[in-house]
Formats: structure tokens, C-alpha cells, sequence
């Protein structure tokens, strides 16, 4: 599960969208009378669901946990949450297991694939098959080689992977260029540390580095009590390289250094995210040329001017302030070449048709299948140990196919004067890395998206047994509300809407982003979450089954009454959507989530944002902003809109159990 604060539509947007299409009645009798009718019109359809759900009924009662429902999903959470899966990272075998299986799932049901299939035939022509396959491919980042990678130093060749190797950011270029001695490249330290002149030019040098910052004599950060600061970043030292003219840099790491990479090279595979995070790319890439050398090969450098100069003394040099130093004798050539391949991960969908003349209209009912793989992101435990994903989300994806079995089984019963609504069960991938999966299908829906009446989301459902359920999406939708608290109270779980996580922070909120109405089920965070230690024991089985049913027979409900839903946006007046659908001006540029012990938890943090510049790092804690408690990602979201870019906020932070506090710039969503 993935925690993102809520998108919301810009209100000047609105408003130009108003006064340009604003309907004949609305221009004749003003907008208060709009309004009321507006009101008028939703309480007739709210009305008109009301009577369809008593009618429902009395049609059928949710049915009760037997034991074949339970030993299938059981089997089926078995599968997809065994460790075996790998944590199910995109672009791993552990997820493509897992797709498969959800695809011989559906295939047994006899589902029909959601998607199209497009073929090239032989003369080059594009054959497209209605859906003929459950899988809708969308690019995640790029599997990455270097072609070419050359280093010579006044005409003699350096070996590659020995001496030096090319970084994931580097351009596919050449340079050639005399070399300058840059430091720690630090553009704006503590105490008025600074590696550049206010006019510092570099043009067509090739700028020679240091990996990390200012050290002590032990080789720990002078700026940071454990590990190094946002200072030490690559990214952040090649963007001002680049900014002040260099056409290329090396980048050494000094031996000295208290770090497991000290004195070793990075490579393509070393600073590139994995598929997971890096979306439609593979993370910053530069204009120019950018190679990690080792202490030897600078070294070489440094020898060219005949000066005999150590490395070690300008480390010194440079632990103590800036420094800029021209080594005017060393001619550096280089050529890098990197091919860069798309890697694909698959959304999962399947149709169960409906009948009569609400079959064109859609119900979704999905889940994200994916996780953190080995917790190489998004962890709160250990990096590096398989991440099972049992609750987060294996749970959820059981239930998606649970209902999908409910469903198809209630469905066969209908008959040819009946009306329903087709659903479509659509597990996500790329969840984890913010919500990718799910954007990318409202983005390429199956048919208008203005055709999906409404979406309905399992997303850690395996906990019911310790917690309440937790229901988010109901803002999205005054008659969703009605009919799913009709079948709680029928049912009789035990459920909280107060303190709900939410509309915002699971792949529903892709679809609210797009006026779908929508609901989520959820049973809680917990201290496993995003760890090595969410596994299948600690499911509460009869409980995903219950969760899975509740959703099903909702969603057969939604599917069969003839009225559609309205969400929330679609019958707010104009000031409405300012106060409470405001656009944040700020970019905190965090990935957020419920902290279990209470706080707003860091799962990511991106370069070159407010987050990063404050020194703002992943399984960071944020407990208080400007002194006000912050208790989960609902209480923040709305903070965001009371501030301006320029404005200074004071953070209240938990970090390896130790409190600080942390004075944070806001910046402009550009």
C-alpha cells in the first residue's frame, strides 16, 4: 500500500470550466436556484437508489464464510504472498509469477480479457484484437548498458570497470577537456561552507569531485551525526557542475571515508533505481559525460602537472572549505555510450459482462498486486531481506479474484430482461511507487472513464481479526455511502468511517482524480507494514473472505441499480470547489504514509525538492508541523493548502528513535 496525499483540482480551473459551460437554467435563474436545484436533483436519484436497494434486499442476503470460499482464498493469498514471489517488485520473475497466476485465475472463472492486443503482421501492418489479453503493459524505467566507455588521461587508456565506469546519469557523449579540481561540489553547506564562487565558470573543463562532504578525521560527515546529508548526493553535484559550464565530471570516492563505498567504484547497475521507482525513466540524466574513477586514477591526474601533489592533502584542503584548483597539465578524454531498453510491468484486467442497458457501464473493483520486492525503497525494516507483501497486498488481490468468483456465479443467475452493469476486476501494478499503475489505466481506460460509475478498492484487507474496518472513498459519494453502510449494518462488521484513511492514498484515488466514485477497504497499518515481517501467519483469512463478500455483494448492488452516482465534485457549486478542492501551491516532494506509532512516515524522498534541500530522508517521522501535531496524511494534506512558496515551516522529525527538529523552505509545484 502506498500513502499519497490527495490530488485536487485546481479551483480557477473550475471556474473557467463554469463560466464557460454553464447550463441555459443556471444562466435564466442565477446560481443560488442552480444550486438548489442541483440539490433538488441529487435527492431524487438519492431517493430513487434508496427504493432499488430495498428491492435488493430482499433479493439476496450476503452470504456466509464457508469453508470452500475460505480454502480458496487461502490458496490464493498462499501463492501470491510466499516470500518465492520475492516481494513482487516490477520488473522481477516474482511479479510475473504472480501475473500469471491471476491470469489463470480469471481464465478459469471465464472472464474475458480487458484488453486489446495489437500485432505487427508481416508486411508491417497493425492488427488489433479486441480484447484478447488480460494485460495492459505500461513502461517502467529502462534496463541500462554501457556500449562504449573510454578514459584516457594525457593519451593513456584507462581500463573500464578497473579504473573508472560510467553512472546510470551519464549523457551519451564525449568530452575532452583540461581538468579542475571541484571538491566536494557543495553549492550551499552549513557554516557558509561553499565549493563555488558566485560567478564560477567552468566552461569545457572536465570537473574532477569528491564523493560525500567534509569529513573529520575519521571519515565521518562533519555535518551529520550518522551516514552523510541531501549534501552528498550525485545528482546534486553534477547538476551545479553541469549548471557552471563543465562538459564533464569524475566523480572519486576518497578512501578515507567511513562508507562501505569508500574507495569504490559506481556503476550504471549501483545508481540506477530500481524499475519500481523510476516510472517513465530511470531517474536524472545529464547532458554530459559522468564517470566514477578510482583514488588511483585521480591520483594520475594529479600527477600529470608534475607537482606530485597527494590526493589526500586536497581531501584535507577540501574538509575544510571550498576549493577550486586547476590541474592545467592533465588532458582527459572520454566517450560513453549507454543503450537504454523500456522495461514493461502489466496491469491485470478481466470483464464479467453485463446484461440489458446498463452493460456499456462500468464497476471496478480492483487491487495493486506489486510490493517492495527486497525493500530497496519504501522499507521500514531491513533492506536487502525479502519484503512478502502477505497483507500489503497479497490480501487485497485475493479478494479482487474472490469476488470475481462471487460475482460471476451471481451473474450466470441473471436473466436475458435483466440490467446490470459489467464489471471489471483490474489489479495494478507499480502501486507502491506511487500509485503508476492505476494512473496509467484512468489515463487509458478500457472505454471513457466517464463510463466507470464507480470503483471499489481492497488494499490490506488480511487484518480484520485485531482491527476495525476502515472504510476511505465515502466523501466520493453520498449515495456509495448509503448503500455500503446499509450492508455493513446488515452484515454486522465492525467498521470506522471517522477515522478512515481516507480518498487518497491507494489506487482509488487515481480514479477520484477523475470523478469516479469510489471506496476503499482497509484493515489498518500495522508494525509489519513495509517490512520483511509481513507474512502470511498473521493474515486473519476468514476475515479477507468477509471483507472480499462485503465488497462483492456492494459492488453487485451498484452494478444493478438503474440510477448511476454522482460524485462529489459534480454537484458542488463553484466557491465549494474553491475552499475545499484548492490545488496546493507547494511541493513537499515526499512520498507519505500513516506512520504506525502515529506521525506522517517518509517513505521517499525525491531530488531537487523541498523535502531533499531541507535534509529530509526515507523512514524519517514527522510528528509536528510549525508546532501543530500532525497524526496521519488526512491531517496534512489540508496544511498544504494554507501555504504560499517562500514560506519557512519548522518540522518536528523521529529519526533512528532520536527528535529534531528541521527548518524546511517550501517550493513551487514547478
Amino acid at each position: 500500500m502506498h500513502h499519497k496525499y490527495k490530488a485536487l483540482i485546481p479551483a480557477l480551473a473550475l471556474l473557467v470550466c463554469c463560466s464557460l459551460q454553464a447550463p441555459a437554467w443556471t444562466i435564466a435563474h442565477g446560481p443560488e436556484t442552480a444550486r438548489e436545484l442541483r440539490k433538488q436533483r441529487a435527492e431524487k436519484k438519492l431517493q430513487s437508489n434508496k427504493r432499488n436497494l430495498d428491492r435488493l434486499a430482499r433479493d439476496a442476503e450476503l452470504p456466509e464464510v464457508d469453508a470452500t470460499m475460505l480454502s480458496e482464498y487461502t490458496r490464493m493469498v498462499d501463492y501470491i504472498g510466499d516470500p518465492a514471489r520475492e516481494g513482487r517488485v516490477p520488473g522481477s520473475q516474482g511479479i510475473e509469477d504472480a501475473a500469471v497466476f491471476i491470469e489463470n485465475e480469471f481464465k478459469a472463472i471465464g472472464l474475458t480479457p480487458a484488453f486489446d492486443l495489437t500485432e505487427t503482421s508481416a508486411d508491417d501492418t497493425e492488427i488489433v484484437t479486441k480484447f484478447a489479453t488480460y494485460r495492459q503493459s505500461m513502461p517502467m524505467g529502462s534496463s541500462q548498458a554501457a556500449t562504449t566507455q573510454t578514459l584516457s588521461i594525457n593519451g593513456i587508456d584507462l581500463k573500464a570497470g578497473e579504473d573508472f565506469a560510467p553512472l546510470a546519469y551519464s549523457g551519451s557523449t564525449s568530452a575532452t577537456g583540461k581538468v579542475v579540481f571541484t571538491g566536494y561540489a557543495v553549492v550551499s553547506g552549513p557554516d557558509g561552507y561553499m565549493s563555488f564562487g558566485p560567478n564560477e565558470n567552468l566552461k569545457d573543463k572536465v570537473a574532477l569531485c569528491l564523493k560525500y562532504e567534509p569529513m573529520d578525521g575519521h571519515g565521518n560527515s562533519l555535518w551529520k551525526d550518522e551516514g552523510w546529508s541531501h549534501h552528498s548526493r550525485l545528482t546534486y553535484k553534477i547538476s551545479a557542475l553541469e549548471r557552471r559550464g563543465a562538459s564533464a565530471v569524475l566523480i572519486v570516492a576518497p578512501d578515507g571515508a567511513n562508507d562501505v563505498s569508500a574507495g569504490l567504484l559506481d556503476t550504471i547497475d549501483s545508481t540506477s533505481p530500481p524499475a519500481s521507482m523510476a516510472r517513465n525513466g530511470n531517474g536524472p540524466k545529464f547532458d554530459i559525460p559522468v564517470l566514477s574513477i578510482t583514488p588511483e586514477a585521480a591520483q594520475m591526474i594529479l600527477d600529470a602537472d608534475g607537482s606530485g601533489r597527494p590526493l589526500e592533502e586536497l581531501i584535507a584542503q577540501a574538509n575544510k572549505a571550498g576549493i577550486i584548483e586547476d590541474i592545467d597539465d592533465a588532458t582527459v578524454r572520454m566517450e560513453v555510450e549507454i543503450e537504454r531498453t523500456p522495461t514493461l510491468t502489466d496491469n491485470i484486467g478481466a470483464i464479467l459482462h453485463g446484461k440489458g442497458d446498463l452493460a456499456d457501464e462500468l464497476i471496478v473493483i480492483g487491487g495493486h498486486y506489486d510490493h517492495v520486492g527486497y525493500g530497496h525503497f519504501g522499507s521500514r525494516g531491513t533492506k536487502g531481506v525479502i519484503h512478502p507483501g502477505a497483507d500489503d497486498n497479497a490480501s487485497g488481490t485475493s479478494g479482487v479474484i474472490l469476488a470475481a468468483k462471487q460475482l460471476s456465479d451471481r451473474y450466470a443467475l441473471l436473466s436475458d430482461e435483466d440490467n446490470a452493469r459489467s464489471v471489471l476486476f483490474l489489479l495494478f501494478t507499480a502501486e507502491e511507487s506511487g500509485l503508476n499503475g492505476s494512473k496509467f489505466y484512468v489515463e487509458h481506460p478500457i472505454v471513457d472513464i466517464n463510463k466507470h460509475e464507480a470503483m471499489f478498492n481492497m488494499d490490506m484487507i488480511g487484518r480484520l481479526e485485531s482491527e476495525p474496518l476502515q472504510l476511505g472513498g465515502f466523501k466520493s459519494c453520498e449515495e456509495l455511502q448509503e448503500l455500503a453502510t446499509h450492508r455493513l449494518d446488515e452484515y454486522g462488521l465492525v467498521y470506522d468511517m471517522e477515522t478512515s484513511v481516507g480518498d487518497g492514498r491507494s489506487d482509488h484515488a487515481s480514479f477520484d482524480t477523475k470523478k469516479v466514485p469510489n471506496m476503499f477497504f482497509f484493515t489498518g497499518l500495522h508494525d509489519q507494514y513495509h517490512t520483511e515481517d509481513d507474512t502470511l501467519e498473521l493474515l486473519d483469512m476468514t476475515g479477507g473472505v468477509r471483507i472480499a463478500t462485503l465488497c462483492a455483494q456492494i459492488a453487485y448492488d451498484a452494478a444493478m441499480i438503474s440510477e448511476g452516482f454522482d460524485h462529489r465534485r459534480d454537484r458542488r457549486s463553484s466557491d465549494e470547489d474553491e475552499r475545499e478542492s484548492g490545488q496546493p501551491k507547494v511541493r513537499i516532494g515526499i512520498i507519505p504514509s500513516d506512520a504506525a506509532d502515529g506521525g506522517l512516515f517518509v517513505q521517499r524522498v525525491f531530488d531537487d525538492t523541498s523535502a531533499s534541500s531541507a535534509g529530509l530522508q526515507a523512514n524519517d517521522r514527522i510528528t509536528h508541523w510549525d508546532g501543530v501535531e500532525i497524526t496521519s496524511v488526512e491531517s496534512w494534506s489540508p496544511v498544504l493548502l494554507e501555504h504560499e512558496p517562500g514560506d519557512v515551516v519548522t518540522l518536528t522529525v523521529v529519526r533512528d528513535g532520536k527528535t529534531m527538529e528541521i527548518e524546511m523552505t517550501l517550493k513551487g509545484l514547478e
